[in-house]
């Protein structure tokens, strides 16, 4: 019990001035009060805190529950809700007291909202607002809905008069200047003199008092590169970057700003020691496969293009396509780690089974690529995705061929190879039929057998590929 008074009792804050005459009385009405609120009985809780605001009527805090009372609308008694009681204890509270900010914002925020197409209450609010201009000015909290009130009623020669007051203080919070920047682009059409000479007087104040944190530094670069002056975009960033130097995310942000004033030696370093110290900035690999790629360095976009995918994840078809370049490199192992990652993530991908295989078999792993190459068969067999049987094509046949004579079952092997030879359209792969036969006709040589219709699939073979290079030194 002595936990919840003291519970009750720090639920009524102490006003500016003293609470009331005898403080220990209102104190008492107020837990009873609260005692009502947790019964849910809210015509009680009002009148109790309509007493103890009588008793108090300097207490804002009570002046408020008691609003927030008189606003509320009961399900089962409509009549409970007391909307004209709530407008005149905010109104009277305000207006006793206007030198109490949060009273002047509450009262005026209310009417706005209660009466939104009500012109009195508007031209209350806007009353309300312009004497906490005079009270309080150069105050975001009272300087912005001034302004946006002023548009809604069309005076828009108001709304530029109150900011371009705000434009000329002497403000060293970068806040202040940040709260201008959405009313400039909303009083002045984009791209005008007006607009953009005082989005730069804005900026330049955030760029003074703001750069140390880094979405400031990221807002004000921008707008020096829309404005199409890139050096200074490159100086805010690097400004920034002195004072903490940790920005990983802006430092990303000044390599694709090298990128783009074509310095590319220097957005290339940036963007790798980024990585260097933290290799998991998604954006710094993006960024460097496509600046690789573009520069037709395809190996080198190879491992960002990976790096991508195992940060943010990806389809297994996305896997898939950097996994086959990957083998098509002669690099097993780095498409191996890749594919692992995403059959933890895919564990019923056909797919992702049917190139984990052929890569596991390419790194060296044998006895683990086995059971990966029966693993995707039986997988493909059951799957439900309609084109599962793509992934078992001539290549998967072929490289489960190397993997069973590795196992010395020769007579499955070339099952295989006869399969994947049948499967082949030599109008559109001849190459790959070329070396399916090949890979057929050293079986049968290893095994010293059908020498014949083995010295003819190499001939086959360099027909349709006279750079099939181990079908002419098997001639031979």
């Amino acid at each position: 019990m002595r936990k919840l008074l003291f519970w009750m009792c720090s639920l009524l804050p102490l006003c500016a001035d003293q609470l009331c005459a005898d403080q220990s009385s209102n104190l008492a009405l107020f837990a009873k009060g609260v005692f009502a609120e947790q019964k849910q009985d809210w015509i009680a809780a009002r009148a109790i805190y309509q007493q103890a605001l009588a008793n108090d009527t300097d207490c804002y805090p009570l002046a408020n529950k008691v609003a927030t009372l008189q606003n509320y609308r009961l399900e089962d008694d409509p009549s409970f809700q007391d909307l004209p009681g709530a407008t005149a204890t905010l109104r009277t509270f305000a207006q006793n007291h206007r030198q109490h900010l949060p009273a002047q914002l509450r009262y005026a925020t209310f009417l706005r909202t209660q009466a939104p197409n009500d012109q009195i209450a508007r031209q209350v609010a806007l009353e309300t607002l312009e004497l906490a201009n005079e009270n309080f000015p150069h105050t975001e909290l009272v300087f912005s809905p001034l302004i946006s009130l002023y548009e809604e009623l069309e005076q828009q020669e108001n709304s530029r008069q109150i900011l371009n007051s705000q434009l000329t203080i002497n403000s060293e919070d970068h806040r202040h200047w940040l709260a201008l920047i959405p009313h400039i682009k909303t009083l002045y059409p984009t791209d005008s003199p007006d607009s953009i000479s005082k989005l730069a007087i804005t900026m330049a104040k955030v760029e003074e008092h703001g750069l140390h944190r880094a979405d400031i530094a990221r807002r004000v670069s921008e707008f020096h590169r829309q404005q199409g002056q890139i050096e200074k975009a490159l100086a805010t960033l690097h400004q920034h970057l002195a004072i903490s130097p940790s920005s990983h995310s802006l430092r990303t942000r000044l390599g694709i700003l090298y990128f783009s004033n074509n310095n590319k030696d220097l957005g290339e370093k940036t963007l790798l020691e980024v990585i260097a110290i933290d290799p998991d900035q998604i954006l710094a690999h993006s960024s460097l496969a496509k600046f690789y790629t573009k520069e037709d360095q395809l190996s080198k976009a190879l491992p960002h293009r990976a790096a991508v995918l195992r940060i943010r994840g990806g389809t297994p078809e996305e896997a898939i396509t950097v996994a086959d370049e990957y083998l098509a490199l002669d690099e097993p192992h780095p498409a191996r780690l890749l594919l692992e990652k995403f059959r933890f993530y895919h564990p019923e991908s056909p797919g992702i089974h049917a190139r984990l295989a052929i890569a596991t078999l390419r790194d060296g792993l044998t006895t683990e690529a086995a059971r990966l190459f029966r693993q995707a068969e039986a997988l493909a067999e059951t799957s439900k995705e309609e084109e599962a049987q793509q992934y078992l094509d001539a290549d998967f046949q072929i490289e489960f061929a190397q993997s069973l004579i590795k196992a010395k079952d020769l007579p499955a092997a070339e099952t295989r190879l006869r399969q994947a030879a049948k499967s082949i359209d030599l109008d559109t792969q001849p190459q790959k039929y070329s070396r399916t036969v090949t890979a057929l006709a050293k079986l049968w040589l290893e095994q010293d057998k059908n020498q014949a219709p083995a010295k003819a699939l190499l001939q086959r073979a360099l027909t349709l590929d006279p750079d099939n290079q181990e079908a002419a030194t098997l001639l031979k």
